[in-house]
């Protein structure tokens, strides 16, 4: 197999984990949330909200700093940073939701904040790697849908599957606090593994 192919197949592996840790954890959001705000359509909205304003902000960072260079390393660097800031959530949540109840109360400005301070800051840097992954695949403008098209693709076939698998079959099992430690370490290998393998990625053969 060729070198562009096994380059390819490891960026679109890495898309679809990040796939599914992704939406995993915002499904792992709406359980941090409840005990303080309700698990209501009020809940969600806020949740689903701030999700789609970190992938907008994931995207549009991802884009602007790829463009100025295209190195695996920087991503790589971002989504450590996500992974840790995953492994402290289980630290502060509480403390930091009953402080928010207590302060601004159950209403749209304190879900909302909760949301935001959950998620907004690990979704958006894990959303960094999908412009980045466009472009390290982007060896021709005549392949560029395609690669956009497989990138977005695979990456919304992590979503799926972290959303769904997440739900039904690793919640009840292990537990939000566990599954959330899971999560930041899967975030934090992918990203180490894009630091080491930061020439391969970018296509030069060590």
């Amino acid at each position: 197999m060729s070198h562009a192919y096994l380059r390819g197949t490891l960026l679109l592996l890495l898309a679809l984990v990040l796939g599914f840790a992704l939406m995993g954890f915002e499904m792992l959001g709406s359980r941090y949330l409840y005990p303080y705000f309700g698990g209501g359509i009020n809940t969600w909205a806020s949740l689903i909200a701030t999700v789609l304003v970190a992938l907008m902000l994931g995207y549009l960072i991802g884009g602007a700093l790829v463009d100025r260079t295209m190195s695996p390393r920087l991503c790589g660097g971002l989504l450590v940073v996500a992974g840790v800031y995953l492994f402290t959530i289980p630290l502060w949540v509480d403390p930091l939701f009953g402080w928010i109840l207590t302060a601004i109360g159950d209403g749209m400005a304190g879900i909302v904040f909760a949301a935001t301070i959950l998620l907004l800051l690990p979704l958006t840097l894990m959303s960094v790697f999908t412009p980045f992954a466009v472009r390290l695949l982007l060896v021709s403008i005549s392949f560029g849908g395609r690669i956009v098209s497989y990138v977005y693709g695979v990456s919304t076939i992590g979503n799926v599957l972290g959303t769904l698998v997440t739900t039904f079959t690793l919640v009840p099992s292990f537990g939000s606090r566990a599954l959330t430690m899971v999560f930041a370490a899967v975030t934090i290998a992918c990203g180490l593994l894009m630091v080491v393998a930061n020439r391969y990625l970018h296509g030069e053969k060590a």
